[in-house]
């Protein structure tokens, strides 16, 4: 079946369904303030518009593919458990950094990914307040789009030194003593090495694509099925492939497995770097603290 899929024209509908939720998520940043639930926890948050969004792109993409499968945050539940075959796949998170939303803070972004045969073929990062859209299409490389509309090539920064290098490290929705004291260790290490500097964005999407496109040199952010928190496959799918696609490396932190893996889509951890070398070199400061 993957010869008959046309990854062009799968691009093309990502691209109208992340614009689709952009167009609501820029409305709705104009009113002051929103209605607010809770899903695994009282940090994690989703909002009337987030459902909206979703229903959007859901019945959106299931009109261009009905026999497609598609998984979106909304609709998983509080555990947000979930099973990935072999068949054509959509990924969808509406509203990437709901916390930033709620708070009106402009770094929010929809996520939109494409898999076949477990494989990510095609992932799109919209952010919908600057106009920014990064995509990737499995090996040929990846781009963005300005709010000017001028298409661009995009690469990893390459750093291969944390002395020279800008780490995102997203806290998670972690507030156990366990969570929140390793939190601060691995904080703690990293600025010990003399890390050129350490961000955090609360969006998982736009921390890959600013990785991808040489903003960030590195981010990660740990979690668990067992513990239930950290980000899931909607929140990284599209990033794993606009980063590797840019240059740039993913490892799969579960479990301290080995530091060559690539990031694991099951998985719960999400760790990207611009070289091999720094990645190394930030996996082992993270290890040994």
């Amino acid at each position: 079946m993957s010869n008959s899929i046309d990854y062009e024209i799968i691009f093309e509908v990502a691209k109208e369904a992340a614009n689709l939720a952009g167009a609501e998520i820029r409305k709705a940043m104009l009113t002051p303030k929103c209605d607010i639930a809770t899903k695994s926890n009282s940090v994690d948050l989703v909002t009337e518009t987030d459902q909206k969004c979703e229903d959007l792109v859901t019945n959106f993409l299931s009109s261009k593919y009905p026999t497609h499968k598609i998984i979106g945050e909304e609709d998983m539940g509080a555990d947000g458990k979930y099973n990935l075959t072999d068949d054509p796949t959509w990924t969808i998170d509406p509203i990437d950094g709901t916390t930033n939303f709620v708070h009106r803070l402009a770094l929010t972004c929809v996520l939109v990914s494409f898999i076949y045969e477990k494989q990510t073929m095609v992932g799109v990062t919209l952010d919908p307040m600057s106009g920014e859209m990064f995509w990737a299409i499995k090996g040929k490389g990846a781009f963005m789009k300005n709010f000017d509309g001028i298409v661009h090539p995009i690469s990893v920064s390459g750093t291969t030194s944390l002395q020279q290098a800008v780490v995102s490290m997203d806290a998670g929705y972690g507030r156990e003593e366990e969570a929140v004291q390793k939190y601060i260790s691995v904080q703690k290490a990293i600025l010990l090495k003399r890390v050129r500097h350490v961000r955090v964005f609360g969006s998982c999407g736009l921390t890959m694509a600013y990785v991808a496109c040489g903003r960030l040199d590195a981010g990660f952010e740990e979690g668990s099925w067992e513990l239930n928190c950290g980000p899931k496959i909607w929140d990284f799918s599209a990033g794993k492939l606009l980063v590797e696609e840019a240059g740039g490396v993913t490892r799969d932190v579960t479990g301290r497995k080995s530091k060559e893996d690539e990031l694991n889509l099951m998985q719960r951890s999400v760790f990207m770097a611009g070289s091999s070398e720094l990645a190394k070199e930030l996996l082992d400061t993270i290890y040994d603290s």
